[in-house]
């Protein structure tokens, strides 16, 4: 059994449809979205709607939990300054 797995589209349209064009090439028995759906890029209505079209079962990432629920905090900011020595550890 063949499965397609794929996230973070961002709301990026294009590299949806380029996915989707790849998808048709090796014809998974299975597709499921990981999350993040929207954010960053400016076609979100868009890429939702080409999600439910196709009925792709999602869950929803942290951007997508924060637009739905409205937030300010998209659970991906460094709060703790343990966190932001981390992320200077790893530049």
């Amino acid at each position: 059994m063949k499965i397609a797995l794929f996230s973070d589209v961002h709301a990026n349209l294009p590299a949806l449809e380029a996915f989707f064009d790849d998808l048709e090439k090796h014809r998974p028995d299975a597709t499921y979205c990981l999350g993040d759906l929207v954010g960053y890029n400016i076609w979100p209505n868009e890429v939702i709607n080409e999600i439910r079209k196709r009925q792709i079962p999602t869950i929803a990432g942290n951007y997508d939990f924060g637009i739905g629920r409205r937030s300010d905090d998209c659970g991906c900011a460094y709060k703790s300054d343990e966190e932001k020595a981390n992320l200077h550890q790893m530049l």
